[in-house]
């Protein structure tokens, strides 16, 4: 017994110390290896990089509506939900342009995307005014928003109240906007695009100085609709509260995960900047605006992955138009409809994990 346990202790140093040199030539032989792999991926145009881009986009979402006549008739469609297409912002992020100019193809892995809300309005609960009218307008019977003014003044009332429109109450004074006192946001994820039906054809009347003449827009009319998604996901905006919303999506099938296009598939299909990024619309490019690029919103079945994130914000009444006509309400005419909210400003911060496919050699200068 004594025999064999000296025999195991005199062995385990000598197995010790032929593990470990084995281990480190194992670690210099993988290194070449590799380096000789990665030449034979070069040679066979089948190199990979995995990256991931990170860029920001500042976005608008409301309510509104638009109207126009249609055989006759006026017809109405529920604006205010902002689409984004994936490869649209790919486009624009020079990040991506640095890599695409290395390699032939890319795929995307993975989605991710951190909605921030900026700027909106909400009823202040805090500062309440004393008499709702009959009406639905905040203030006496007759719309005036009425206010404690402890100050004197010539237009005081012998109550005591001031009749001056407040900044902010649950219905703003032309009594087109609804300001109610938490909005819900909505996100979802259309993995193929929009279909014809939820992108509707409009003409704006801008009427500034770079637009004096009608513009042609296309706007998403998804509106309430986006909660039938089954990816949609609801959170309160409240002042005060905390706001936590991030999305995710990945290729599923297996189909989308061996999906590869080409690296000038990228083109550009909205215009940018000014007018595309108002919140009720967008303008698509003069000439070579086509749904079979992957970078328009619209579905295509030689796409069967065109990743698109949607936002939006609940109605609280339902949208009712004042007049019928060719021009969209907005920031520009706000009084052609009743029920609206006021848009939200978002900070969206993506991170796109990419795989490129296909290294390109040094150029000949």
């Amino acid at each position: 017994m004594s025999g064999r346990f000296r025999s195991r202790r005199w062995n385990f140093p000598s197995r010790v110390r032929y593990a470990r040199g084995r281990y480190s030539g194992r670690r210099v032989g993988s290194s070449a290896r590799r380096a000789r792999g990665n030449m034979r991926a070069a040679n066979q145009q089948n190199d990979i990089s995995n990256v991931t881009i990170n860029l920001m986009k500042k976005v608008k979402a409301g309510v509104t509506g638009f109207c126009k006549w249609e055989n006759g008739e006026s017809k109405k469609y529920d604006c205010g939900v902002c689409a984004l297409n994936i490869f649209e912002l790919l486009k624009k992020s020079e990040f991506y342009q640095s890599y695409s100019n290395m390699y032939d193809q890319f795929r995307v892995n993975r989605i991710q995307v951190k909605v921030t809300p900026v700027t909106w309005q909400t009823y202040n609960q805090f500062n309440l005014p004393y008499q709702t009218g009959a009406n639905g307008a905040v203030g006496r019977d007759d719309a005036n928003p009425a206010y404690p003014n402890n100050d004197a003044d010539e237009n005081e009332d012998v109550d005591g109240f001031n009749y001056q429109p407040p900044s902010l109450n649950n219905r703003a004074a032309n009594n087109n906007y609804i300001v109610p006192q938490a909005l819900t946001i909505v996100t979802a994820w259309d993995r193929t695009g929009l279909d014809d039906t939820q992108i509707a054809d409009i003409t704006v009347n801008i009427g500034d100085q770079q637009h004096p003449n009608n513009v042609n827009y296309k706007t998403v009319t998804i509106g309430d609709n986006i909660t039938t998604y089954s990816s949609a996901r609801s959170t309160q905006l409240v002042a005060g509260a905390n706001f936590n919303c991030v999305r995710y999506l990945y290729p599923s099938s297996q189909q989308e995960k061996s999906l590869y296009f080409s690296t000038t598939d990228l083109v550009e299909q909205i215009q940018a900047p000014g007018v595309a990024d108002r919140w009720y619309g967008f303008k698509p490019v003069a000439n070579g605006y086509d749904s079979t690029k992957i970078t328009n919103l619209h579905a295509d079945p030689n796409c069967p992955f065109k990743p698109t994130f949607l936002i939006g914000v609940l109605k609280v009444d339902e949208i009712e138009p004042t007049a019928a006509t060719n021009v969209a309400p907005g920031p520009t005419n706000p009084d052609l409809c009743k029920g609206q909210i006021y848009p939200v400003t978002f900070n969206l911060e993506f991170d796109i994990g990419v795989t490129f496919r296909g290294l390109r050699k040094t150029q000949v200068v």
